[in-house]
């Protein structure tokens, strides 16, 4: 290849002569002609310029090899002329960047009124700092609806690892705030990420990625404070594509670096999920299965396709254990997620077609996706819209399901656009020829759709309960002694709220999704009718019955239930200062504690089913200064027959000891526990043991540590 020779990129070299061959017809002759002796000399050789026919030499760089092989050229530097005004220009207007950057806008708009790093309201409840959620997390036993020893959600798991990695200033309010606000330029970033490997123009993978982050039940989960849709809406593509990668691996355009990462990056986002919507999780297992069956794979594959499956299905498993063991205990989760189990009234047969789930925050501008969707599956039918249609029937039963179980649909929905608008992609694929014209109009026409949705988001998100400092607080006097004290606040239902207690602080991020013991909710509720009945005899006996459970403070739901609850309990209960949104707050009279010790005649009563004294003063009643779960006390010489009673609802997870021997549990006032001193001095041990706790959480973080690491991409 003669230097200056200029080849296209991706052609090999054209094969030069070289040699005499080189030389034009006639040259070699005359060149043998002159070199024959004259007088004994030899004449002088002639050099000849011989032309080379071929393009004219470029300035550009080829990448081809100068040694004319026509193989692959890795050049060690290539230099490519540009200005850095195009440059700019280039990067600024890329979809990705329009997409992000006007969608962060659409989302500054929408939530202008919500701004802030302290997000509570509706189905969220304000999160605790970086090391109170991972305590609660990993405490054995936790002060909810009156104590339980049910494992706390995978979901304050996920917000510590992001409040630890991601966001270390602001811990976990500062993840949850940038869930919320951040979720429609998120998903959409995330979508358009997902939908690399098809087949389709930039510009078209941008306006479904936006359609995608415009959902109206996305727009109203974030209203309404449902974490759980928000999660679901933004991983929901990363997974759906892991797992077709995995079963397809030519839907990637190439084959698979390596598909134990492509598998473990699948399990740990579908682990995500799980942790907040089992139902979804359901779905998309389900999805997975199905994809297997129907999904043929290549020669050999068959190993490695049962491998990912098992690996898909199962290892999200064990990253939540033993929250698994708990959806199958409680279906009310696998179909309410974790949004604070708030009802929702069924929305009808119209607002189901237009993915409106109903509540604050959502409209029926869905219908402009199920136009879409429609009308490409009508002019470029195909089988690339199958998968996409696949995902949506299962959505779509899903929230046939739910619906008349009056559970949010929400998520479900999600689920349901997502598969339209993957879909809807499918249909627009490159690989089948349209007339320009006819891709302009579309293009227009997309363009006007995403814009109305833009335009709803804005006009309806604006609404809902969500709030920076949405949640009511308390005096930092009365926070203060509810930490030393170890005694529990009763927050009585209000606004659709369910009713929650707590012990040593306010209820909490993940608390609603804590299993309590059985017939706790029910007490709640029964407290919460006599506390507000106006009925004095009732209002006591209430007063006198939360005191023995370890309560210290009622937040009544507003001035006038206040007004009764005063004047129905006397000297009972006396009036501190309101929570920061001005409700009655009143503290217990009544002698008690997070442990007491009662006397032997009390005990009596406690064990009979007798009910608690409801006159001030009452003897036989002394708090001791030690609080659940892990109640240790040196009990003085004393009558026979008293109790160490814990401000604890009784299950079968408490142990006790005396001088290091078992002894027996009994039940106090009905539902409490409670263990029986002797009369000499000893040392009396009430506890819930955590072995197993930590044997689990030790098998899920070695797993989280597989396939976190396994996850990692390999080189190509």
């Amino acid at each position: 290849m003669v230097p200056g020779d200029w080849v296209p990129p991706g052609e090999s070299a054209p094969h030069r002569p070289v040699g005499p061959d080189a030389l034009p017809a006639g040259a070699l002759g005359r060149l043998r002609g002159g070199s024959r002796r004259a007088g004994g000399l030899r004449r002088p050789a002639v050099a000849v310029a011989v032309p080379v026919p071929g393009p004219e030499p470029s300035a550009r760089p080829s990448p081809v090899p100068r040694d004319g092989s026509g193989g692959p050229a890795h050049p060690d530097l290539v230099l490519v002329e540009s200005r850095p005004g195009k440059v700019a220009a280039q990067l600024l207007l890329a979809p990705p960047v329009l997409l992000f950057l006007g969608l962060v806008a659409v989302s500054a708009a929408t939530n202008a009124s919500r701004l802030g790093i302290h997000l509570a309201g509706g189905g969220l409840l304000p999160a605790q700092g970086l090391g109170a959620t991972w305590s609660n997390y990993l405490a054995s036993w936790h002060s909810v609806a009156g104590g339980t020893a049910a494992p706390a959600p995978a979901t304050l798991a996920v917000l510590g690892v992001l409040g630890a990695v991601l966001f270390p200033v602001g811990g976990p309010p500062a993840a949850l705030a940038v869930l919320l606000l951040g979720d429609a330029p998120l998903a959409a970033v995330l979508a358009y990420a997902a939908t690399r490997g098809l087949p389709v123009r930039r510009w078209v993978r941008a306006l479904a990625a936006a359609g995608y982050a415009l959902l109206p039940p996305a727009t109203a989960a974030v209203a309404q404070g449902r974490l759980d849709v928000v999660v679901v809406h933004l991983l929901l593509p990363p997974v759906l594509v892991g797992i077709v990668t995995v079963l397809n691996p030519s839907s990637r355009g190439g084959p698979v670096t390596s598909w134990l990462s492509a598998a473990a990056g699948a399990a740990l986002g579908l682990a995500v999920i799980g942790a907040f919507a089992p139902l979804v999780h359901a779905l998309v297992v389900v999805f997975a299965l199905v994809g297997f069956v129907v999904v043929p794979g290549g020669h050999g594959d068959g190993r490695r396709r049962v491998a990912a499956l098992f690996a898909i299905v199962l290892l999200p498993l064990a990253l939540l254990v033993p929250w698994p063991a708990v959806v199958l205990a409680h279906p009310s989760v696998l179909l309410s997620g974790v949004a604070g189990g708030l009802p929702a009234n069924p929305p009808d047969t119209t607002h189901l077609a237009m993915l409106d789930p109903g509540g604050p925050g959502s409209g029926l501008v869905g219908l402009v996706v199920l136009l879409a969707v429609a009308t490409g599956i009508v002019v470029r039918p195909n089988r690339a819209v199958l998968p996409g249609l696949a995902v949506a029937v299962l959505g779509a039963v899903a929230v046939g399901v739910i619906a008349p179980q009056r559970y949010w649909t929400g998520a479900p929905m999600v689920v349901v656009g997502c598969g339209l608008l993957w879909a809807l992609l499918g249909a627009c694929r490159t690989d089948r020829r349209t007339r320009t014209s006819v891709v302009r109009v579309f293009a227009a026409l997309g363009a006007v759709g995403v814009l109305a949705l833009a335009v709803g988001d804005i006009a309806v998100g604006r609404s809902g309960p969500l709030r920076d400092n949405g949640s009511p607080t308390l005096a930092p006097a009365l926070t203060a002694e509810l930490a030393d004290t170890g005694r529990a606040v009763l927050v009585l239902a209000a606004e659709g709220q369910p009713d929650r207690m707590a012990g040593g602080r306010l209820p909490a991020f993940g608390d609603d999704d804590i299993a309590p013991v059985p017939g706790a909710t029910q007490r709640l509720a029964n407290w919460h009718r006599a506390l507000t009945s106006g009925d004095p005899a009732t209002t006591k006996t209430a007063i006198a019955t939360a005191a023995t459970a370890g309560v210290l403070f009622v937040v009544l739901p507003d001035r006038a239930a206040g007004t009764r609850f005063t004047q129905a309990a006397g000297d009972l209960a006396s009036g501190v200062t309101p929570t920061s949104d001005g409700r009655p707050v009143e503290r217990l009279q009544p002698a008690g504690g997070a442990a007491t010790l009662i006397s032997p005649a009390m005990a009596r009563q406690a064990v009979t089913g007798g009910s608690p004294p409801t006159t001030l003063g009452a003897e036989g009643i002394s708090p001791v200064d030690a609080a659940p779960p892990d109640v240790a006390v040196r009990a003085s010489e004393g009558a026979l027959g008293r109790l160490l009673v814990l401000a604890a609802e009784d299950e079968d997870a408490w142990q006790a000891t005396i001088d290091g021997q078992p002894a027996p549990i009994v039940r106090a006032w009905g539902h409490l526990v409670a263990v029986s001193v002797p009369t000499t001095a000893a040392d009396v041990r009430v506890y819930v043991p955590s072995a197993v706790r930590d044997v689990l959480l030790l098998v899920q973080a070695a797993v989280l540590l597989f396939a976190a690491l396994t996850a990692i991409p390999g080189r190509r």
